[in-house]
């Protein structure tokens, strides 16, 4: 089909030169910076201590999570894990513990109880009148108190000065699947920041908060700061931190391109599949559309193992492939765009057999442009952009900047005999 009568371009690999600093020792760093706050002060001895634990792949989890539960030990407090991911593992307590076992969050691994609870009851209602839900484990006698842990990080549905991060957790991630729907619901009518951040701080001031704990990361996914914070320091500390976390993005280094190949997308990449900041596309009712970059078509190749089959945001791209589709779990797919109020990311894109075939259909969506003349890009996914391939007609632009790196000579795009191109 479009396989063999598509001419394709000719693709050279590039290198962007990102320079970024990441903490070298992050056991020392997390157990001083924890320190510093007395934690003696904030757990008695007996009390039980539930420390969240999302369902994303923050950089250095287990031992991040091994140093906050070795000082809740310190101080006599008995830490157990707190699974905090709102619809995430399809919404039960069964799938929660599954997906932390996939991030190598255990019992086991970790040498305490893990207690999921996919039930919560409401708490209140913010200013706005928006409910508040928790998990049923904060409001019963297995807590006394409870440590926030979250990475800090743009959201891919919308820009603000507390987007993800510890607001997130609880609003989200702490409400379970009703709290997740809730935030979501009202998200449409009074925007997303404001739903989150009003539910977030409602929950801090309602819990029995020991303290939040938050990492940023740099480009490299390397944890680059940590904080400590008392509840009270939360709001402004997550605001400062999310400025650290936008400076540390790594994007594609064009703003305008006929068709973008992402090798595998998934929740383990970003909540939305593929990061929005970085494909230009958000697809979420009442948010308005990046301006940069200008994205013709987008291919999806493969989805990532440790989704577990969830493609919450293949409806991202124009092209994708039978392989992805065959690994669908429609359920949690379905589930977790439903609660996210974003069906559009659930859309199944046009698929074919191979993937030459559906980056030859791309190319031919392109307008008047020659597929061969097309300004082509081919990612790992959209945290990998480091080292990419472009179209012979980016070579030039790549050869004029500073903070881009030819690093081979161009060559026929490079597919194997089942027609899979050939990965970075």
């Amino acid at each position: 089909m479009y396989a063999e009568t598509v001419k394709f371009p000719k693709m050279a690999r590039v290198k962007q030169i990102i320079a970024q600093s990441a903490i070298k020792d992050i056991k020392s760093a997390v157990s001083e910076e924890v320190k510093r706050i007395n934690v003696a002060d904030r757990i008695k001895p007996g009390e039980k201590v539930g420390i969240t634990v999302g369902s994303r792949g923050v950089a250095n989890l287990k031992v991040i999570v091994e140093v906050l539960i070795e000082e809740v030990k310190k101080v006599g407090g008995e830490p157990f894990i707190l699974p905090a991911m709102g619809s995430h593992g399809g919404g039960t307590a069964e799938g929660q513990i599954e997906m932390l076992k996939s991030l190598g969050i255990s019992s086991e691994t970790m040498n305490v109880p893990v207690i999921a609870c996919s039930e919560a009851s409401q708490i209140g209602t913010t200013q706005q009148g928006i409910p508040v839900y928790v998990n049923d484990i904060t409001l019963s006698e297995q807590l006394d108190k409870i440590i926030i842990f979250n990475r800090v990080k743009e959201h891919t549905e919308f820009e603000g000065e507390i987007e993800s991060g510890i607001h997130k957790i609880c609003a989200i991630g702490i409400g379970n699947p009703k709290g997740a729907l809730t935030v979501h619901q009202y998200s449409l009518d009074f925007g997303y920041e404001k739903a989150i951040t009003e539910v977030g701080a409602y929950i801090i001031n309602y819990l029995p908060v020991a303290f939040a704990f938050a990492t940023v990361e740099n480009y490299y996914h390397k944890t680059a700061h940590i904080k400590a914070m008392l509840p009270n320091e939360i709001a402004d500390e997550e605001k400062r931190l999310l400025k650290l976390a936008k400076s540390n993005l790594g994007k594609i280094p064009f703003e305008e391109l006929d068709v973008l190949i992402v090798d595998e997308m998934g929740k383990n990449v970003s909540g939305a599949g593929m990061d929005t900041n970085v494909i230009g596309r958000i697809l979420v009712f009442g948010q308005k559309e990046p301006e940069k970059p200008v994205i013709k078509r987008i291919v999806v190749l493969d989805t990532t193992e440790e989704s577990h089959g969830m493609a919450t945001g293949v409806g991202l791209a124009d092209f994708t492939t039978k392989k992805l589709v065959d690994k669908l779990d429609l359920w949690s797919t379905y589930f977790n765009c439903i609660t996210a109020q974003a069906p559009e990311k659930g859309r199944i894109p046009i698929y074919f057999a191979t993937e030459k075939d559906s980056i030859g259909a791309a190319l031919t969506c392109i307008g008047v442009t020659k597929p061969e003349d097309a300004r082509v890009v081919h990612i790992q996914n959209t945290n990998e952009v480091e080292i990419i391939e472009v179209s012979e007609s980016l070579v030039q632009e790549v050869l004029d900047r500073s903070n881009l790196q030819l690093l081979e000579e161009l060559k026929p795009m490079q597919f194997d005999e089942a027609g899979n191109i050939l990965r970075i």
